[in-house]
């Protein structure tokens, strides 16, 4: 049976406030809360990237990852996943540990220490189809090394920065360590699949309590729409090109039009 492996990035008490750029992806910290509780309705055990890569399995189960590790995700998320004790996978741009809205190490220590995954996000956050195989293997070797030295603990789990994932990186991350990859693609994890292939559902500020609600129940209509609107995403990107669709998209984002 599968996974649903959920993305999270920044909570907010005033989303309206953060650039609209970023705003899709910054969910109000109410509605995250609102979210747990359903969560914890289901009884559907919740686990860790690198829990859900072991060898035993439940025949259903939620993985909850953050990416890129803003504060927001120490300081609001932590003490609800706590409190209904729940796990989740925070990947890290380690490249902004300690700057701007970033967690500093501390912060990160407290997420490990709580039973939290710490993974990489890679060091600088850059496309990865914009790096070649040297750069590539650079960012995640460097990022790993950093984390661990940081942490005073292994770091296997790994996810694709940007949505822009590139097949290279499952070859690259396997060649140097990880147990685990999560791409950009929306989708259920399989249990028989690729460890570094894992689907994701990205939570955005436009999904409604309904919808997530839905995905909670595996409703693969749901997933099949969420989906359906990536291809028509990735079939943009193809025809604009990487740099046209990113001058496209910062334009419909300060317009308020991407959900």
């Amino acid at each position: 049976m599968p996974a649903l492996i959920l993305m999270y990035h920044d909570l907010s008490d005033a989303p309206d406030q953060v650039p609209a750029g970023h705003r899709p992806y910054v969910l109000d910290t109410a509605t995250f809360r609102r979210q747990v509780q359903s969560m914890t309705v289901t009884r559907l055990p919740t686990l860790t990237v690198a829990q859900w890569c072991s060898a035993s399995r439940p025949p259903r189960a939620l993985v909850l990852t953050f990416d890129d590790g803003h504060v927001s995700n120490h300081d609001a998320a932590l003490p609800m996943l706590i409190e209904h004790q729940l796990r989740a996978t925070f990947f890290i741009t380690v490249g902004r540990i300690g700057t701007g809205e970033t967690m500093a190490w501390q912060q990160l220590r407290a997420l490990h220490d709580a039973g939290m995954e710490i993974g990489s996000h890679t060091l600088t956050h850059r496309p990865p189809a914009t790096l070649d195989d040297d750069q590539l293997r650079y960012e995640l070797l460097e990022s790993r090394r950093i984390l661990e030295d940081g942490l005073g603990a292994p770091v296997t789990s790994i996810s694709s920065p940007t949505g822009f994932f590139n097949p290279r990186m499952c070859s690259i991350a396997r060649e140097v360590g990880y147990h685990a990859l999560c791409c950009g693609q929306i989708g259920l994890a399989a249990d028989h699949g690729d460890p570094f292939s894992l689907k994701r559902v990205a939570v955005k500020r436009a999904m409604t309590q309904d919808q997530f609600e839905a995905l909670l129940r595996f409703d693969r209509g749901m997933i099949h729409r969420l989906r359906l609107r990536q291809l028509i995403r990735d079939l943009a990107r193809k025809t604009l090109g990487l740099d046209g669709y990113l001058r496209v998209r910062r334009i419909l984002a300060q317009r308020g039009a991407v959900r």
